[in-house]
């Protein structure tokens, strides 16, 4: 099943985003006398409601936003757009509250000249910041280690899954409107993915999978051995491992379309009865 997109989640950082409204608007006030310290807090405030909403909603949404544009670069445009867009709002809000409210300037649509730049920049630096590094949210949201993540998500799992511990034969994925089933067999690796997993089959496709690895794991045969914390793979499927830098191992597949998987030096046990080193 894919990700869905859920907007509530970011209500818990409303906290957050008032505390940091509230510290820039002492700030400006601290540096520029021109408002008294509550206008510069309002301000500050709808600033940081815009900016900071849009943050924490597309960050806990990531794999919502990975899911729905594949490539890369699809992903990176759609964010600066946004976040773009987040930063110019705020400082047209900012604008219309000087005028409106506090009648400390006229108002003029679209007037705050290098404001905007300013801010769209702020925005959209910050923005990337959030989408790429999973340090900057709670392990719940954002995963900041894979290991603690799977062990969450295997604990769920394991309350609405334990009615049986067989080996699964078949793992369920995304194709459009429909579930695809695909035999288990026909797998060569799995890789991690937020609180799920991408499934590369004998076909060299690529495709989300709802199953965390932690999950996984537990469920599959002893044909499938993990190799690093972002990775599990199909021992059939293996056609060749090289020694890597560091205790590390690269491990090549018989589907040459798909990419190697390079082992983590904590697993090299794993390895070594892969490749049957005593």
């Amino acid at each position: 099943m894919a990700p869905h997109f859920d907007l509530k989640k970011a209500n818990r950082f409303f906290p957050h985003i008032v505390l940091v409204g509230l510290g820039i608007g002492t700030a400006n006030y601290l540096m520029n006398g021109q408002l008294n310290w509550v206008q510069w807090s309002i301000q500050s405030l709808s600033t940081s409601f815009i900016i900071g909403y849009t943050l924490v909603i597309i960050g806990l949404n990531k794999a919502w936003f990975r899911h729905k544009f594949h490539a890369v670069w699809q992903q990176y445009l759609l964010i600066f757009l946004v976040f773009c867009l987040a930063g110019i709002l705020a400082t047209e809000v900012e604008h219309l509250i000087r005028s409106a409210i506090f009648q400390s300037e006229s108002y003029k649509p679209f007037s705050s000249g290098k404001m905007y730049l300013f801010n769209a920049v702020i925005s959209s630096v910050l923005g990337f910041a959030f989408f790429m590094n999973k340090q900057l949210l709670p392990v719940s949201d954002a995963t900041t280690s894979k290991e603690q993540s799977d062990d969450q998500e295997s604990s769920t799992n394991e309350e609405t899954s334990s009615q049986s511990e067989q080996s699964i034969s078949s793992i369920p994925v995304k194709q459009g409107e429909n579930i695809l089933l695909i035999p288990i067999q026909e797998v060569v690796y799995f890789e991690a993915y937020d609180n799920y997993s991408f499934v590369y089959d004998q076909n060299g496709d690529k495709k989300l999978c709802d199953y965390s690895l932690g999950f996984l794991e537990k469920r599959l045969g002893i044909e499938f051995s993990r190799v690093h914390r972002k990775y599990i793979v199909n021992s059939g499927h293996i056609k060749q491992i090289k020694p890597h830098l560091n205790g590390r191992y690269l491990i090549l597949f018989s589907q040459t379309s798909l990419p190697a998987v390079t082992s983590s030096k904590s697993y090299s046990p794993t390895i070594r009865k892969l490749i049957k080193i005593d």
